[in-house]
């Protein structure tokens, strides 16, 4: 009975060292995964403040030497700068781990834009970040904004414009929205209307036909451009930089593929940096000239090795267009975009001297704002790029829509690869939806559509001003 009591207690002190040792090592695990979470929220803090000195002192402090390598300090400041003026005011909504090293880090900007994170980090101290990528998220992650408006698909038209216009001007008296809301069903107008002012200087008020800068919305017309090209069997996705653009200064950018810039993977640099905050914007009065400044920058990575989001993809695309086309960027969306949409307020115009019913841009994040309302001129080039910048009307975008869902644009074909949607039926409306944003400082806009639906938002504000208003309606409208 002794014996057996021994070997009861031995069998019984290795299972309890088997306990502890699991839950010694789980713990063990669980401190690692706190620390690697811990690097991650101090990588995303950095990114956020949009301080260039301060994501380079996290980086030296927080990079594996390998990473660290990669890019220059130029050029990491460089990468802040694009995110702050794609992003806008960044939130960090999810943290999880994919793997022992890798987490995935959910982001999104007061401009709309959303986007996923991903990093590798140490699981043994000091828990280094060995790989970062950052990609652009689908339309459906942006932020929530503001509760929708009391209204609902269902209203008659009368209801829904009085319910709608009290919210709106509700917002807009608080100073939280200044522009036009323009809503269509079916291709048809259901309400529009304007508020606050364009020219606060000139105590000019916002009409619903006012011009607005709609910042990266531009892409979209870049974009149909290109479909255009490709239907009429003078551009392939497949074709690269270098087909059109032979003397691109960086030889490794011109293996880039059409669609590696259309899809953000081709790793040109972007124009928003130090160097693009010390030019004098004067010099930025063309897509051509934005694609001077572009050319001549480093990759950021490999053409097809990594997807971030890419201001400088576009402006690339804005030159290949025009080699194709033989006429200038600004020319050739003017005469095959804005004319055949019915887009009778769309063009580049010029900062230094709008047209009178064109809006002013007022931020409260330049240098010596101090909280207030100033206008941001100084901080954009004086036109626009085939990245954005152009100049429209809530009720251009609503033609653009409409344009592009019955074939004024582009054939069933092409237009369901740009809707990424099945090709209409013969006499029908093209279903998919559309959901574009621009954000800059004292710029938001906001394009937001379905198969029967159509949102745009255009204002002279700070993000998220507009995008936040239209996402309500949006949301508003699927109840």
């Amino acid at each position: 009975m002794q014996r057996r009591r021994v070997g009861l207690e031995r069998k019984l002190a290795a299972a309890i060292v088997s306990v502890l040792c699991l839950v010694l090592a789980g713990q063990g695990a669980a401190r690692a995964q706190e620390a690697q979470a811990a690097v991650a929220r101090a990588f995303f803090d950095a990114l956020a403040s949009g301080n260039a000195e301060r994501f380079e002192a996290m980086a030296r402090e927080r990079f594996a030497p390998a990473l660290l390598a990669r890019r220059t300090p130029a050029e990491r400041a460089q990468m802040v700068e694009r995110i702050r003026g794609d992003f806008g005011a960044m939130t960090l909504s999810g943290i999880r781990n994919t793997s022992d090293e890798q987490m995935t880090l959910t982001v999104r900007g007061s401009t709309g834009m959303a986007g996923r994170v991903q990093l590798n980090v140490e699981p043994a101290p000091p828990h280094r970040i060995t790989v970062l990528s950052i990609e652009v998220g689908d339309q459906d992650e942006r932020p929530a904004g503001p509760p929708p408006p009391p209204i609902s698909a269902s209203m008659t038209r009368a209801d829904l414009d009085r319910a709608l216009d009290a919210w709106l001007a509700s917002r807009a008296s608080a100073d939280e929205f200044a522009g036009v809301v323009a809503i269509a069903k079916d291709g048809k107008l259901v309400f529009q209307k304007a508020y606050g002012l364009a020219d606060r200087e000139a105590k000019m008020p916002v009409m619903a036909s006012t011009r607005f800068n709609i910042a990266s919305i531009g892409k979209a017309f870049t974009k149909t451009a290109v479909g255009q090209l490709i239907s009429q069997g003078k551009l392939a996705l497949t074709d690269t930089l270098g087909k059109w653009l032979p003397d691109y200064p960086n030889p490794k950018a011109r293996a880039a593929t059409v669609d590696q810039l259309l899809n953000h993977q081709a790793g040109i640099a972007d124009f928003f940096g130090p160097a693009f905050d010390a030019a004098p914007k004067s010099q930025f009065a063309s897509n051509a000239d934005y694609y001077r400044f572009v050319s001549s920058q480093p990759l950021l990575f490999d053409p097809g090795t990594s997807r971030q989001y890419c201001n400088g993809c576009y402006v690339v695309l804005g030159e290949i267009i025009a080699k194709v086309s033989g006429q200038r960027y600004e020319d050739y969306i003017t005469e095959h975009v804005f004319k055949p949409a019915g887009m009778f307020g769309a063009g580049f115009f010029r900062a230094d001297r709008l047209p009178a019913a064109a809006a002013q841009q007022y931020s409260k994040q330049l240098p010596g704002a101090d909280g207030a309302l100033k206008n941001a001129r100084e901080a954009h080039g004086v036109t626009g790029s085939a990245a954005g910048g152009a100049y429209a009307s809530a009720g251009d975008l609503l033609a653009f829509d409409d344009a592009m869902r019955t074939g004024k644009l582009l054939d069933a074909k092409m237009a369901a690869w740009f809707l990424e949607s099945e090709p209409a039926a013969a006499g029908a409306r093209a279903p998919g939806g559309i959901g574009i944003a621009g954000g800059a400082p004292g710029t938001n806009a906001l394009l937001e559509t379905d198969e029967h639906w159509a949102v745009a938002v255009v204002g002279n504000l700070d993000p998220p001003a507009a995008v936040g208003v239209g996402q309500a309606i949006k949301r508003g409208l699927a109840k």
